[in-house]
């Protein structure tokens, strides 16, 4: 199976998160998500670099003027013991056919991304070495 057609186990495997008692006390009743992490400046400056080194989709910098996506829960991910954040926006009205999902460093400062598409396949963003890769990759094919 490809990394582009686990999409929808990744996204189920999201929604199964955010029906969890413990994680739905998080935020006042609400799952932090992409857009909280990119209000903060060293997120958001970890992300502008990352997408500044590709030419991405419009969807993408729309998305990054506005932080207007869907709600889909972060989750942490371990690399090495400690815990990064992994974060998923989507194109409006074709989720399906355009991901991106990014992985922050534990402190923000640093953030990599795998983006699919059906135009350009598999795209990674911000140079994520074979770590980064499997870890993002790993989450993906649970």
């Amino acid at each position: 199976m490809t990394e582009f057609a686990m999409r929808p186990t990744f996204l189920l495997a999201l929604m199964l998160f955010v029906s969890s008692p413990a994680f739905a006390q998080e935020a006042a009743g609400r799952a932090p998500d992409l857009s909280d992490l990119l209000k903060q400046p060293t997120y958001f400056a970890a992300w502008q670099e990352m997408i500044s080194a590709e030419t991405p989709p419009d969807w993408v910098t729309e998305y990054t003027a506005t932080l207007n996506g869907p709600p889909v829960p972060n989750i942490p991910v371990a690399i090495d013991g400690q815990s990064h954040m992994l974060g998923f926006t989507c194109k409006p009205n074709e989720c399906g056919d355009n991901q991106l999902y990014a992985l922050f460093a534990p402190d923000g400062s640093k953030a990599w991304a795998l983006m699919a598409t059906a135009e350009t396949g598999i795209v990674w963003l911000g140079y994520p070495d074979d770590r980064v890769r499997a870890a993002i990759n790993g989450v993906l094919k649970k």
